[in-house]
């Protein structure tokens, strides 16, 4: 390891009159009370360290369930509250919008003055919003219950940062396979569980989303509350006040008016009732690339330090890299998360059924046999980078499965099952990758990004596959139904009707002329043209996953990273005699009480 000193560093915004750990380079390395860790020293991790990281997948679950459960109960609860098709989308937007734009602000602030009191108030306000949810009365209350909840959705990239960072670097693919194999059963409960509930009660079944978030939220709450008393990273001699003007209000404001637009523009984009020709698209997207790249700009030049710290960018090409792959991953991750279950809604099970949720589990239930091989093959061999090429690959396999498949659903449902193999590997070793790469003092900064940018990724990848969609399908789907219906003698100013009774299987009765022989002819016209317009989105994303599988290719295995330090120890590491270090968990006296 590099010699690594206390100093005082005197520099812009977070870091004014902070005192922490920095190498001979000046770097920030490490956090206050971690100094002399022996790295090839293994340490006992005490009960309390599990159960933070316990806590954190609890966390993750909680992540992933209230992203998946309403998003798939969507027409369910606009149904119920009497919303519109452009309230519907918002179900999901109003969470996921805010989240990428708090997540970097959040993990800077937690990562120079801490996390706890940030970690016990996001909670508190997450469950305030679920009350909220799960007691709206109208689309406007859920929506900003949605928006309230996904401004706390900032904190997964603290999550990740937190279950890795008190633990030994040598385990940190196994705190990551922890936290995300927990977070992927959220989607049985979110899918199975909540399509139960609302099965049972069509009007009020929803409501269990947000009572079963509830529930999570009150467990992390009380948790962290009485379990998690963290040590300080930084010493600063600023007053509250000082410490919120010294933040880079320029920089959160440049990014929020970047983020914002450009995500709103990009869901409208995804609105049949807009899309891309609308203004409500197409302006808000313009808006938020130029407000973006103010704030690449200003963050790279206008900046030493910013909320993006330079020292992230100066450890070799793993973190740019990374960056690239996570954004590539979540374009994927997306088409298959949004994709795929219309596609199963569309053509192999009756939508909201729970058929139709049993054929997504595979991608989420493969993590669990697979995941513990991964965190042991990496733990032993220190190998990140070519699992994760073999995981892009698999998604591509997936993509061209997913494609072929048409209507066979047995095929579609097995190629699911390969996407999740693939999924494994960046899920779990990208973050992995990414947090052995940057300065442990900025980790949580670090694993915000990665939260944000694949997001942020996974947006612009389900609008573009939107639009090739629509493209494919808009005007396809009734030309091609005529020319199968007009032959048998219907009626073309009736298509609308026939449309709207194939696609939500109501009102089929009453359409003047719908015998047995056109609805079986528009039917299969139906999905032959949607059969197609799949088929295309899926080939569309071929070339990223190729592209990513030979990025991974050029990452560096941050082998001298995976040792026995802990970048953030629940109690300070002091020298003990000069021979090591208290333990994990253990106070400094204890460990020189146990010596002697």
């Amino acid at each position: 390891m590099s010699e690594v000193k206390h100093t005082h560093e005197h520099v812009e915004h977070a870091m004014v009159h902070d005192s922490y750990a920095v190498d001979k380079d000046n770097t920030p390395v490490t956090v206050l009370g971690t100094m002399g860790q022996d790295p090839d020293h293994a340490e006992r991790i005490s009960w309390r360290t599990w159960f933070i990281v316990a806590l954190c997948a609890l966390a993750q679950m909680q992540n992933t369930f209230i992203s998946v459960a309403p998003a798939a109960a969507a027409y369910s609860i606009a149904g119920a509250l009497g919303g519109s098709t452009g309230q519907r989308i918002w179900i999901i937007q109003a969470a996921s919008v805010p989240s990428i734009v708090t997540g970097p602000i959040f993990a800077i602030i937690s990562d120079v003055y801490g996390r706890r009191y940030l970690i016990i108030i996001v909670w508190l306000i997450f469950c305030a919003s679920a009350i909220v949810g799960m007691t709206a009365t109208s689309m406007n209350a859920l929506i900003g219950a949605q928006v309230a909840g996904g401004m706390c959705m900032g904190i997964s990239g603290i999550m990740y940062g937190l279950a890795g960072e008190i633990m030994p670097s040598v385990y940190r693919a196994w705190s990551q396979t922890i936290v995300n194999t927990v977070a992927c059963l959220a989607s049985v409960i979110a899918l199975i569980g909540m399509g139960s509930a609302i099965q049972n009660d069509p009007i009020d079944g929803w409501r269990w989303i947000w009572r079963t978030a509830l529930i999570m939220n009150g467990v992390l709450f009380l948790g962290f509350a009485f379990f998690y008393f963290p040590p300080p990273r930084t010493i600063s001699n600023l007053s509250l006040w000082g410490k919120v003007r010294s933040l880079d209000w320029t920089g959160y404001f440049l990014l929020i008016s970047g983020l914002v637009p450009l995500l709103m523009g990009l869901a409208w984009s995804s609105d049949p009732g807009y899309g891309w020709h609308d203004m409500h698209s197409y302006v808000p997207v313009a808006i938020g690339c130029a407000g973006l790249v103010a704030c690449g700009l200003y963050e790279w030049r206008g900046t030493k330090v910013g909320f993006i710290h330079h020292k992230l960018f100066e450890n070799g090409r793993n973190f740019p890299l990374a960056l690239f792959l996570v954004a590539v991953e979540g374009a994927i991750f997306y088409e298959i998360n949004n994709i795929y279950p219309a596609e199963v809604n569309a053509l192999w099970a009756p939508p909201g059924s729970l058929e139709a949720s049993a054929k997504l589990l595979p991608f989420f239930l493969i993590l669990v046999p697979v995941a513990p091989f991964m965190g042991w093959y990496v733990t032993k061999t220190k190998d990140l980078k070519w699992p994760l090429c073999a995981g892009f690959l698999l998604f591509g396999a997936a993509t061209v499965g997913l494609a072929m498949s048409g209507l066979n659903s047995a095929a579609g449902v097995a190629w699911n099952g390969v996407a999740g193999l693939g999924f494994c590997a960046p899920l779990i070793l990208l973050m992995s990758v990414v947090q052995l790469s940057t300065p442990p003092l900025f980790i949580g900064v670090a694993s915000a990004l990665v939260i944000s940018v694949r997001t942020l990724g996974g947006s612009v990848g389900y609008a573009i596959a939107s639009a090739i969609y629509g493209a494919l399908t808009n005007d396809q789907i009734p030309a091609n139904i005529l020319k199968a219906v007009v032959p048998l003698g219907f009626d073309p100013s009736n298509i609308g009707a026939l449309i709207v009774g194939l696609t939500t299987g109501q009102g089929i009765a009453t359409i003047p002329g719908a015998t047995g022989q056109v609805l079986g002819a528009a039917s299969a016209a139906l999905k032959e043209t949607e059969v197609h317009g799949y088929k295309i989105v899926w080939f569309v994303f071929l070339p990223g996953c190729i592209i990513a599988a030979i990025g991974s290719a050029f990452l560096v295995n941050p082998r001298e990273r995976m040792n026995w330090v802990v970048d953030a120890p629940l109690n300070a590491h002091v020298p003990i005699d000069g021979s090591g270090a208290a333990e994990n968990g253990e106070s400094a006296e204890t460990a020189s009480q146990e010596k002697a």
